[in-house]
């Protein structure tokens, strides 16, 4: 009997390019709205008041407010899963050495130096920030730019469009320099987070990695000491840190290369004419005994056709789900 067909599922909202870039170009309108020539970007976080103002309260409301918005659109399992998942198994090493350099600079932090519910609000504003921020580019963003490029091009223009983005702290006071530096910067972490989406096949990691790291960033400026030794070790893990990053940037483009190989595959053969087709006809030779069809002839009507062999490169496909074919 044959099988059942299946039924494609379909999503409230069909995905696209313009949905996808949408949120990401209306949270950099508010943000450029909300920010004030007086605003005082390095100060940001360093008191209770600053992280209840400046993190919780407003990283909450845009988290629900992005969180209503993938639902209205369906794209909740789209948005969170691929359910392909990256390759080679030595790219893990760049998210681990990121939860390494998490983890080293815990003890550079100054645990007496403030309340402990400093500590509580800061988890919970760098937790809003994580869910908010990898939603809207290792999210609703992959979605839409899946929609039109390869997945290469996908992870350059997430990265790039992430980095982009911390443009907008040079509006609430920070300086040109350091926000130039903080942009490759966060391009460059943004290729470990969508390493880290692509190895897991969902979004929990990035979330994770990504508020570990504002926490302890926050934190250990809020209570620095400023002593030789903190300077000298937070220099020593800051070097490490952009070489684990450099690290990123390769194993996230090779992920996203090696995605693409079938669909390079599919181009390179796409003029290519089936094996069993536009043979020339070689007569069968009279040796006196019944004739045995060739092997590659076209199967009789009415019969199944003969399954390509399993080395054939022109059906085959691992691109994550959401690329284009």
């Amino acid at each position: 009997m044959p099988e059942p067909t299946r039924r494609r599922r379909r999503w409230p909202v069909p995905p696209s390019l313009l949905i996808g870039v949408a949120p990401v170009v209306v949270f950099a309108a508010v943000s450029a709205w909300r920010a004030r020539p007086s605003d005082d970007y390095p100060s940001l976080g360093l008191t209770v008041d600053s992280v209840l103002r400046a993190l919780v309260v407003p990283e909450g409301i845009a988290a629900m407010a992005l969180a209503v918005v993938v639902t209205g659109l369906g794209w909740w399992r789209i948005a969170t899963v691929d359910p392909t998942r990256g390759r080679p198994r030595w790219t893990w090493v760049a998210p681990a050495l990121i939860a390494v350099v998490c983890l080293a600079r815990l003890p550079l932090v100054d645990w007496t130096a403030l309340p402990w519910h400093y500590f509580a609000l800061l988890g919970i504003g760098v937790l809003f920030v994580g869910v908010f921020e990898e939603l809207l580019t290792r999210g609703v963003l992959l979605v839409g730019l899946r929609r039109r490029l390869p997945e290469f091009g996908v992870w350059i223009a997430s990265c790039v469009l992430f980095g982009l983005l911390h443009l907008l702290n040079a509006l609430a006071g920070a300086g040109i320099g350091p926000t130039l530096i903080q942009v490759v910067f966060a391009a460059s972490f943004g290729s470990t987070l969508y390493l880290a989406r692509r190895l897991t096949g969902n979004l929990l990691l990035p979330v994770l990695l990504h508020a570990f790291w504002d926490f302890g960033s926050i934190a250990v400026s809020a209570t620095s000491r400023q002593g030789f030794d903190d300077i000298a070790v937070a220099g020593a893990i800051g070097l490490f840190a952009f070489a684990v990053l450099a690290l990123g940037v390769v194993a996230g483009g090779v992920v996203a290369w090696r995605d693409d190989r079938p669909r390079r595959l599919r181009r390179r053969w796409r003029d290519v004419p089936p094996r069993d087709a536009d043979h020339d006809h070689v007569p069968p030779r009279d040796h006196g005994h019944d004739h045995v069809p060739p092997r590659d002839t076209a199967a009789p009507a009415g019969q199944p056709e003969p399954v390509p062999d399993r080395n054939d490169l022109r059906t085959r496909t691992d691109t994550p789900s959401g690329s284009p074919a």
